[in-house]
């Protein structure tokens, strides 16, 4: 028989002479491997996640080599708001298999979307402030950032439990029952839900089901009690607000109104304005043709020529305005275009933007604006070549790495990952057999970043370069 690990035919028996395992038991922990993951994946289509994460977890346990169960445990991990957890697994997926998996996917779509990435961890930090909060008795603070952390994640299941825990500590079990009910809806077996929904049903409340309000009679008044917890799951986050005899715009609405007005300025910009240029370039054109044509012998005096010569002049100048004014319109709405690039996290195509943006005729107020985005941006976009720059330097894709790393470069301002990128840069000119451009790159890191963590492999690389 063929050993399942390293492939070596096994002449008698079950012990593989060549790596020395059990052949036997290393086929047959892999075959659970794979049924546990078939059970998991089953699971997870019920929407029954933490089943499908147990299984998966033992799936691992049997073949920690097994990257499909390891993928889908990343994915509902992701689901649930543990993103770092599932980052970790996509990250040893791939440490096992390099070529067409998946997790590498999965780990670049979160790598583009900064801003998403940024949410979640705040998520994740503002739910670890609310235990704490818990453990100093601070109950009302850790329920204002668990709000503060769905917010930011509404799929974060472990902190829809801890606030379902505080609804239950203020016996506002119309809430709880809410939450109990998000959760379960997303995760039909979650235990500390269900341990929940127990508890609410010994209280006589069940899905759908609402307490009695407490009533005190006042008159013909009744006074309810207002908790620190009510507040409804943060979804849906926009409803329809009505006031007396007139509904408030809705969200898009407002996004159609502004749609609106950016539709009309682009109108005017494209259309209207070129117009009004065309025109006076005609106009110039004839009133250049008749003071060329001025030979001394025409009908005109020279006080009409002079008066010809002044509006013509005067066109030109009113048509250098009107050209100036469509270029900084144009400049003004790729600023608007780059801000909203950066709102949405996309800061390489955001850096794209500001670098073909020309801030002639801006006012104080654009200059700023510009500046400010710029300062937000650049090293965010710097940040993300030089994340994708590293990856395909370690995957020996030079040419990918290069491009990355440069554009990198370009957008630094003293972050601390600067003295690597000029490495990487050196070793890839090295690879190329590019020796003084590899000896620039190392010798500005020797020079420029005395204390970096890459000096010591820049040393060694500059001794194997030829009359270093």
């Amino acid at each position: 028989m063929k050993c399942p690990n390293c492939g070596f035919s096994i002449p008698t028996g079950y012990h593989c002479n060549n790596c020395g395992v059990d052949a036997y038991v290393f086929a047959k922990s892999r075959q659970a491997s794979v049924r546990l993951y078939n059970q998991a994946l089953e699971k997870a289509n019920a929407s029954d996640l933490s089943g499908a994460i147990e299984e998966l977890e033992q799936s691992l346990v049997f073949d920690k080599n097994n990257t499909s169960a390891r993928n889908l445990l990343g994915l509902i991990y992701c689901e649930t708001g543990r993103i770092a957890d599932a980052l970790k697994h996509w990250i040893i997926s791939t440490s096992y298999k390099k070529d067409h998996n998946p997790a590498q996917n999965y780990i670049e779509a979160l790598q583009k979307n900064a801003r998403e990435m940024e949410k979640y961890n705040d998520a994740v930090r503002l739910y670890n402030q609310a235990l704490q909060y818990l453990k100093q008795g601070s109950d009302d603070l850790a329920i204002i950032q668990l709000k503060k952390s769905l917010d930011f994640n509404p799929g974060f299941i472990d902190a829809y439990n801890l606030m379902i825990l505080c609804c239950l500590m203020e016996k506002n079990y119309k809430r709880a029952r809410q939450f109990v009910d998000v959760v379960l809806k997303k995760d039909v077996n979650n235990p500390a839900a269900m341990r929940y929904a127990a508890i609410l049903s010994d209280q006589g409340i069940t899905s759908g089901k609402q307490p009695k309000p407490s009533k005190t009679k006042q008159g013909n008044s009744q006074k309810v009690s207002v908790l620190k917890t009510d507040s409804n799951p943060p979804l849906p986050r926009y409803k329809r607000a009505e006031k007396k005899g007139a509904k408030v715009l809705e969200r898009r609405d407002l996004i159609a109104f502004g749609a609106g007005i950016l539709v009309t300025a682009i109108v005017l910009l494209v259309l209207v304005v070129p117009a009004i240029n065309d025109a006076k370039d005609k106009k110039i054109e004839t009133l250049q043709a008749q003071v060329d044509s001025f030979t001394g012998e025409t009908n005109m005096t020279p006080e009409e020529v002079l008066e010809m010569r002044t509006r013509l002049e005067t066109l030109e100048n009113e048509n250098k305005q009107l050209r100036s004014e469509e270029t900084k319109q144009a400049n003004l709405e790729l600023l608007e275009t780059a801000v909203s690039q950066m709102t949405d996290g996309d800061y390489e195509s955001c850096v794209t933007t500001l670098d073909s943006i020309e801030t002639v005729g801006f006012s104080d107020d654009d200059l700023a604006k510009y500046n400010s985005v710029k300062s937000t941006a650049y090293p965010k976009a710097a940040d993300s070549y030089y994340t994708k720059g590293k990856s395909a330097f370690l995957s020996n894709l030079y040419d990918e790495a290069k491009i990355n790393l440069e554009t990198a470069l370009k957008y630094t301002n003293g972050e601390n990952f600067v003295d690597d990128i000029l490495y990487y840069l050196g070793m890839i000119a090295m690879e190329s057999d590019d020796m003084e451009t590899a000896k620039s790159y190392f010798q500005q890191v020797i020079n420029d970043y005395p204390d970096s963590n890459q000096l010591e492999n820049t040393q060694l690389a500059m001794e194997q370069i030829p009359d270093a």
